[in-house]
């Protein structure tokens, strides 16, 4: 039986692809508990994106008003290829963008087999993403070509 969380968690895993899904409600088992255990909530705040929604995150701070928050245009981020999910620490309802506790989040990510933002040199310690098989192996460069085109002739790019 699958764990429920939060109506946002929730909402959120739904938009990944069912392999990422199963490991995003593994890691939300094991995470909630942990970081309860530190007075935190730990939610899934981002999913799926569409390109353009990916598009309009990599403009903040270049061509609109903000910070930067990615290096990943529109196709070139798991995010738009339902294999990454964001995850939020709350103390209450504030949200921490900065927690110790990240670290123990990408521990707990990596032992149920997810890819860690946290371990890169552009640091992203909410982000947990599922590499598809298709692409195992390959620099992102190559990945997202590949997946690309997969996208253009119809095929699943999990499969």
């Amino acid at each position: 039986m699958n764990p429920v969380f939060d109506e946002r968690t929730e909402r959120n895993i739904a938009t990944l692809h069912p392999k990422a899904q199963e490991l995003a409600r593994k890691f939300m088992a094991l995470a909630v508990p942990a970081m309860r255990e530190h007075g935190l909530e730990v939610r899934v705040i981002a999913g799926m994106r569409t390109f353009a929604e990916q598009n309009a995150i990599f403009a903040e701070g270049r061509t609109k008003p903000g910070t930067i928050r990615t290096n990943a245009r529109g196709g070139y981020s798991w995010h738009c290829w339902a294999g990454a999910f964001d995850v939020g620490l709350f103390d209450g309802q504030a949200y921490l963008g900065d927690s110790p506790q990240y670290a123990d989040l990408g521990k707990i990510g990596k032992a149920v087999g997810l890819e860690w933002g946290g371990s890169w040199k552009f640091c992203d310690e909410p982000h947990f993403q599922l590499r598809p098989p298709c692409v195992e192996g390959l620099k992102d460069s190559e990945a997202f070509a590949k997946l690309l085109a997969r996208k253009a002739s119809g095929q699943d790019v999990f499969s």
